[in-house]
């Protein structure tokens, strides 16, 4: 039996009548292809102007944090700095050994004109218990590097330098605190993403030889991912200098563009190959593949766009970025796999059955009953002894995300060896007063006196309150220089004319008026109880901001006086709200369009919502997991990471792009189904020949995306690390559990009903006349 698709049934139709020009123009088509590609990348000579990830957006807590740095600020233009921290056993920092090892190791930066440095030995009085401590383990001391440049600048002079800050081995040192953190994340993430291209590169190239079986057609998939990957970059560093643009964007180019140009190629590839084996000639192979395999790449392409397209809705988060890299790579991959590849095939010809590779997967002999087939026939024997034990399977590993708790990543992302992380804990272990899990509470009086004694007493007494609760463990500001004054001696600490103060009291009174007092703003700080991370502390900023008022009401303020909170656990906070009030439209957007195109692609109310559904299943079962891995710590060990709530912008960067790409195969794999449905009428026949042609597709498809995307989860960062990992999973799920056993069960079980729609909308979206006169003919 002839189960190939008539070109009769194609002539016509607008994807092969492109198909045809692509073959008549094919030469004209590939220099046009390969001089936009050369266009588009020397946009990267331009060099990029990344944008700020962090601490940016229109949130409470970074308006906070602006409010104080503005009051607070130096003169300079900006200030950022890093800390090397120092311990000996029996020296302390009154010893030449110790200092001129210090002065060494940052001898560079001691002749740099933008960099003044405060040495633990030059601090006195109160000063220097903040930069000194001796315990059991030695005596130890912070230097503190200060960098007059703003943020970027900043890291960038660090990145240049860090390496040569290198301490006498008789001493422990770490390099952390402030941009050092910011670098080595920079640094890692960027080294990691190149480990990852080095070993999912190789990888890939081996799967492609045996999905195809020779070196020509293999290697095809490879030149558009490259073509893709350098033509997104270039586009995304032009964009970078003319709106707000994270390096993200580029890490997303590699993760995506890699993977769908593949993908699309295969599709692509295979599809010409196999209408050369039924003996038809180089022309209409070119036609038919475009009209067949490349209508269902430009949907899938759009499906895969809608998806990554979800990321712009998440103002103040990173997310945009990936959006605009993602969607950017996979909508280049797409014209590339359309227009570009078939053009490349029509001049090979027969020439991409060159290269004959041993123990690979030939599609050559496939016949109609091969193993893809008799899995979906014998599914679909039995579709509910399938369908429910599955069912089972991957609610039950999406059960965990129940328990998922959220927060963006801190220090405990880096590996636990990492000396960055170390020296950061050791601070706030040796120093526990300027632990970082902190609230800041910053108060614009507008005109009005912070020391006016109703406002002393009214935030005193706010202060006092929150010192009590288990979750603080201390507080500091203008109306509690020490945590345990009363009112009275507040006032007295403050309202004590000078002569009556020894100068110790005197030189503390300045100290504080200098460090929390600015005009009429000032800045309170708890330090909070727990993890950095959990969500004790960002229940803690929740409850500041809902008492708020009742300070406010008690304050003597001008109209225009604020209450703003800051610090990690606020912004961490301020984060997941953006993500939550964002997430309905986003939803909305994604499957909505979805549905639409699907249905616009197959002329089916039902599959469009089934598939949605499916997809939904997969997603859920990888963020149980991520939870049962991340978050409980099953295979911490194994994988070198601190158990730690799930990246807050991880589940949306996971379910934009896995849904993407699950619709990517949906698309791919329903257009083969609803072409061989066109052809036979036989809904069974249809399922089980559409997923015999694309199971080994999908299927190799599948594998290098897992490949890609377990090499970013070897990745030392647990951000990448919960990406990689998550992804992984879930198109392994997809590609297998569900395109295998999930959809024959499904679409054995509604028959006839797959294809319904009502009549209403086949009047909006007419069939085409030879479709109808086909199926009736049958």
């Amino acid at each position: 039996m002839d189960w190939s698709t008539d070109p009769k049934m194609l002539e016509g139709r607008a994807f092969y009548k492109l198909g045809e020009s692509i073959f008549d123009h094919k030469k004209k088509v590939l220099v046009i292809g390969i001089l936009s590609c050369m266009l588009l990348g020397s946009l990267i000579s331009m060099g990029p102007n990344w944008a700020e990830s962090w601490g940016e957006g229109d949130l409470e807590s970074v308006e906070a944090g602006d409010l104080k740095d503005s009051a607070f600020a130096s003169e300079e233009e900006g200030v950022e700095r890093f800390t090397l921290l120092i311990n000996h056993p029996t020296l302390d920092d009154s010893s030449p050994i110790w200092q001129q090892a210090v002065t060494d190791a940052l001898a560079d930066f001691i002749e740099m004109e933008d960099v003044t440095i405060e040495y633990s030995w030059d601090t006195i009085g109160d000063k220097r218990d903040k930069f000194i401590v001796e315990d059991e383990d030695g005596f130890w001391a912070k230097n503190v590097v200060t960098i007059y440049l703003d943020r970027k600048d900043a890291k960038q002079l660090y990145s240049d330098n860090w390496e040569d800050i290198d301490v006498d081995n008789e001493f422990n040192s770490w390099r952390t605190g402030g941009i050092a953190i910011d670098v080595i994340f920079d640094t890692r993430i960027q080294d990691d993403l190149i480990k990852a291209e080095i070993i999912s590169g190789p990888l890939s190239i081996i799967i492609l030889g045996i999905v195809f079986g020779t070196v020509v057609a293999a290697l095809l998939p490879i030149g558009v991912a490259v073509l893709t990957v350098i033509s997104a970059m270039g586009v995304t560093i032009w964009l970078s200098n003319v709106t707000d643009v994270t390096q993200y964007a580029l890490n997303i180019i590699t993760l995506i563009g890699i993977g769908v140009s593949v993908d699309y190629s295969l599709f692509i590839v295979n599809r010409f190959r196999e209408e050369l084996n039924q003996g038809r000639d180089i022309r209409t192979s070119t036609a038919i593949s475009v009209a067949t395999a490349g209508k269902a790449i430009f949907f899938s392409g759009i499906t895969v766009a809608i998806g990554l397209m979800g990321m712009l809705f998440f103002e103040n988060t990173g997310l945009p970025s990936l959006g605009i890299g993602g969607t950017l790579s996979v909508s280049i991959a797409m014209v590339f796999s359309v227009i570009v590849l078939p053009a490349i095939l029509a001049m090979l010809g027969h020439r991409v059955f060159k290269g004959k590779i041993p123990f690979s997967f030939s599609t050559e002999n496939e016949k109609e009953d091969g193993a893809w087939a008799k899995i979906a026939n014998t599914v679909m024997a039995r579709p509910w002894a399938v369908l429910i034990p599955t069912l089972v399977i991957l609610l039950g590993a999406g059960l965990p995300f129940l328990q998922a708790d959220f927060s963006i990543a801190s220090r405990d992302a880096l590996p636990p060896d990492d000396e960055t992380r170390i020296g950061f804990e050791l601070m706030d272990e040796k120093w526990p007063e300027e632990a970082v899990n902190a609230a800041m509470i910053v108060i614009d009086f507008d005109g009005q006196d912070p020391l006016e004694e109703s406002n002393l007493l009214a935030v005193h007494r706010w202060m006092a309150s929150y010192i009590e609760e288990d979750r603080v463990l201390d507080g500091f500001g203008y109306a509690l220089p020490n945590s345990s004054m009363n009112e009275s001696e507040v006032l007295q600490f403050w309202q004590t004319p000078d002569e009556f103060l020894d100068n110790e009291t005197l030189a503390t009174r300045e100290y504080v008026r200098a460090q929390f007092l600015s005009d009429n703003i000032t800045y309170l700080v708890f330090s909070l109880d727990g993890s950095i991370t959990g969500e004790t502390s960002r229940e803690f900023v929740s409850d500041l901001r809902s008492d708020r008022s009742e300070l406010l009401d008690e304050l003597n303020i001008g109209d225009d006086g604020v209450l703003k909170v800051a610090g990690f656990a606020a912004y961490s906070l301020d984060v997941l709200d953006a993500i939550i009030e964002n997430l309905p439209i986003a939803l909305a957007f994604i499957l909505i369009a979805t549905m639409v195109l699907i249905f616009i692609q197959v002329r089916s109310v039902i599959i469009p919502i089934k598939a949605i559904i499916m997809n939904i299943l997969s997603i859920s079962a990888s963020f149980g997991m991520l939870v049962f891995v991340f978050q409980w710590g099953y295979g911490a060990d194994l994988l070198n990471f601190t158990p730690q709530p799930i990246e807050t912008t991880n589940p949306i960067i996971m379910f934009c792009i896995v849904f993407g790409l699950s619709m990517d195969y949906e698309v791919l794999m329903l257009s083969r189904i609803h072409e061989e449905w066109e052809r036979t009428g036989d809904n069974t026949l249809a399922v089980a020949n559409g997923l015999q042609k694309t199971g080994r597709l999908i299927t190799g498809a599948a594998a290098i995306m897992v490949v890609v995307f377990s090499a970013f989860g070897l990745s030392s960062i647990v951000i990448l690390k919960q990406i990689g990992f998550g992804l992984a999973l879930a198109i392994l799920i997809d590609a297998t559990i569900v395109r295998a056993l999930v959809v024959p069960a499904t679409m054995r079980l509604m028959g006839k009903a797959n294809w319904w729609s009502p009549k209403w909308l086949d009047k909006l979206f007419p069939s085409r006349p030879h479709e109808v006169s086909d199926k009736s003919e049958e």
